[in-house]
């Protein structure tokens, strides 16, 4: 199973971080290749609404981080969304993400492609229901199937960490992807 991360938190040591990471972690021991990639280290252009991605090839006209991006999504079979929740929705980063989905809309690439979300937000899971909302809408539109998303509180640098100690949420979270995988 191939899985790619987005982290869109300005921190690379951050809660997104080190939650990426020890699923990550889970997830090759498991058997899974995986691939992370800091939003925050490529640069990625807003949406221009020029709909090139809706003629012809159906693909992004811009020449930006994207292309490489939009490789790895293709690539993999399940694809892992972690924001730190700023004002209730993803970071700003992980946004221009979002809005550059607009290629797969036309051309059906992610259908059937499963998805889960990493959520670190300093007032924990109540803040993180309307981003959890925007990203069902966007993997519904997209063909996508959401397995779940890991809420946590988590707004200093080692929060995550700690929590983790506590239960670990993320086993949870491989465990999940992996017996999916075996059922489909």
């Amino acid at each position: 199973m191939h899985v790619v991360i987005f982290i869109g938190s300005p921190r690379e040591n951050g809660n997104t971080s080190t939650v990426a990471s020890v699923l990550s972690r889970h997830l090759e021991e498991k058997g899974a290749e995986c691939k992370s990639f800091h939003l925050y280290q490529h640069t990625i252009q807003p949406c221009i609404d020029c709909r090139k991605c809706k003629s012809d090839d159906m693909v992004c006209a811009q020449n930006d981080a994207m292309s490489l991006l939009y490789e790895n999504m293709e690539w993999a079979d399940v694809i892992i969304f972690g924001t730190p929740i700023y004002w209730f929705g993803p970071s700003a980063k992980t946004k221009l993400l979002i809005d550059r989905f607009r290629p797969y809309f036309a051309n059906k690439k992610l259908y059937g492609k499963r998805a889960a979300l990493i959520l670190p937000a300093g007032s924990g899971a109540d803040d993180c229901d309307m981003a959890i909302e925007q990203f069902k809408r966007v993997f519904k539109a997209l063909g996508m199937d959401f397995i779940n998303a890991i809420t946590l509180q988590a707004y200093d640098e080692h929060d995550a960490k700690d929590k983790l100690k506590e239960h670990d949420y993320v086993r949870d979270l491989a465990d999940r992807i992996m017996e999916e995988e075996v059922a489909n």
